[in-house]
């Protein structure tokens, strides 16, 4: 208290105290002068010293406030951290591995593999079979002579990969990407392949026998030597699909999509091309016994050499339709 006072009567005397300029100035001014600039620099600590004062007085009179305030700060510090706790565990949660247990390495019988990236990896001759690999990324695997029997490979992407040999029996491939993929001599007996995309994979001397294959995308495919018996093509895409010598008895074609198609010496016995699009599809020396083709488009279509006896070609687009008329015609092209 005793410095606050002392500070107000030093403010007071340098008000009322005379200053001259310097210049001009006797010795006794000059040193007048000279003590008034320490008394300034003395009441300018001073004052420093009275508001340090005043605060420690406001917080002896108000103890509870500068409870409040501390505490406000400390649950406010507290929220801070336990936000910031918050966005790490969210972070954390985002990117951890889709596969429950974080690793992918479990590569076995029935393995839970849903969702994972196993991009590149060599799994040929693996036993994978009932494994679940929903979702997972297999691009350009090395899958040959693998055993995927009853495997759920459901919209898996195996793009480019290598099935060389595989076995595929039963597996469910709904939406699978197998686009480019190499399913050369693969056993997909009893498969599932609705709606999966097939674009440019080669397929040759592979076992599709009783798979459902309907509205897959199969253009532009290699799928000559297969077996298709009973096969389920039912709205198929096969544009531009090489199916030369291919078994497709009692294959269902239903509105599938041969336009361009290589048919060339295929077995069609009682197949079902029921409003299917052959148009300009070579259908040159195939085998067309019993097959339904009410409806069908073969506009441009080559069947020279073709055996239709017993084919049902009623209300079928025939217009430039090459060799049709007889039973079995010459096979000169």
């Amino acid at each position: 208290m005793n410095k606050i006072i002392l500070a107000t009567i030093l403010s007071v005397i340098l008000l009322t105290m005379p200053f001259t300029s310097v210049s001009g100035q006797s010795p006794e001014e000059k040193k007048l002068n000279e003590e008034i600039v320490k008394l300034k620099k003395k009441i300018t600590e001073l004052t420093k010293e009275n508001v340090s004062l005043k605060k420690e007085i406001s917080k002896l009179k108000n103890p509870e406030k500068s409870q409040d305030k501390t505490k406000s700060e400390t649950k406010t510090s507290d929220k801070t951290a336990k936000a910031t706790k918050q966005t790490t565990d969210t972070t954390k949660q985002t990117t951890q591995p889709a596969n429950p247990t974080g690793k992918c390495a479990n590569l076995a019988k029935g393995a839970l593999l849903t969702k994972c990236d196993l991009r590149g990896m060599n799994l040929s001759g693996k036993d994978l079979s009932g494994a679940r690999l929903e979702g997972a990324n297999l691009e350009g695997a090395n899958l040959q002579g693998t055993n995927l029997r009853d495997a759920f490979l459901f919209s898996a992407n195996l793009q480019r990969a290598n099935l060389l040999y595989a076995d595929l029996y039963g597996a469910l491939l709904q939406g699978a990407n197998l686009r480019n993929a190499d399913l050369r001599s693969t056993n997909h007996l009893d498969a599932n392949l609705y709606n999966a995309n097939l674009f440019g994979a080669n397929l040759q001397g592979a076992n599709l026998s009783y798979a459902n294959l309907s509205y897959a995308d199969l253009s532009y495919t290699e799928v000559d030597n297969a077996n298709l018996q009973g096969a389920n093509l039912q709205g198929a895409d096969l544009n531009y699909a090489n199916l030369k010598g291919a078994n497709l008895e009692k294959a269902v074609l239903y509105a599938a999509n041969l336009s361009d198609a290589n048919l060339k010496g295929a077995y069609l016995i009682g197949a079902d091309l029921e409003k299917a699009n052959l148009k300009d599809a070579s259908l040159f020396g195939a085998n067309l016994q019993g097959a339904n083709l009410k409806g069908a488009n073969l506009q441009g279509a080559n069947l020279k050499g073709a055996n239709i006896d017993g084919a049902d070609f009623s209300n079928a687009n025939l217009d430039g339709v090459k060799g049709f008329g007889v039973k079995v015609l010459d096979l000169n092209e």
